[in-house]
């Protein structure tokens, strides 16, 4: 058992403990008393006063366990691009829907572009400047927002030429 709470805590879990118990053992002392109260009492007294002189509380250890268990299950589930991608994707297709075609085109777009990707030049990445931008037009359906992202993907392809050559 490795020690998870300070000396002072064990001091005050010890100090409560005590008083706990002795609540506990007061309350089953009285004839007309409830006794399941009293024992209850006694038992958390107990507990506390364990606490206490050993320094460890088995509760605060299972919830940092847990917390941190958690925090690392979803750090390495969200830390890679796909899975992030996907909860993108499905939270924007739940919230306005994807319309006729788009979603199998959009699937189709997305995986040529992750499949051109590869290699070194400014040809790849107009290419993939391309294919972003038919990405997003098959995904929008206002003409003025298509049309907005075309002239953006035209821009950063322009601008990435530039700056490979």
């Amino acid at each position: 058992m490795e020690e998870n709470i300070s000396e002072r805590n064990g001091f005050v879990r010890l100090a409560l403990g005590t008083g706990l118990t002795a609540c506990g053992i007061a309350h089953l002392a009285k004839d007309s008393g409830n006794r399941g109260i009293g024992a209850l009492f006694v038992a958390a007294g107990a507990m506390k006063v364990a606490e206490g002189i050993f320094l460890y509380c088995p509760v605060k250890a299972l919830i940092n366990s847990n917390v941190k268990d958690a925090v690392a299950t979803t750090f390495n589930e969200y830390l890679d691009g796909d899975s992030i991608m996907k909860s993108y994707n499905d939270f924007y297709t739940e919230k306005w829907g994807t319309g006729n075609s788009n979603s199998s085109s959009l699937e189709h777009s997305h995986s040529q572009a992750s499949h051109s990707t590869g290699g070194s030049g400014s040809s790849n990445i107009d290419k993939v400047a391309s294919d972003v931008g038919q990405i997003v037009g098959n995904a929008t359906q206002n003409d003025t927002l298509k049309s907005a992202a075309t002239q953006a993907v035209k821009n950063a392809a322009g601008d990435s030429g530039k700056q490979n050559k």
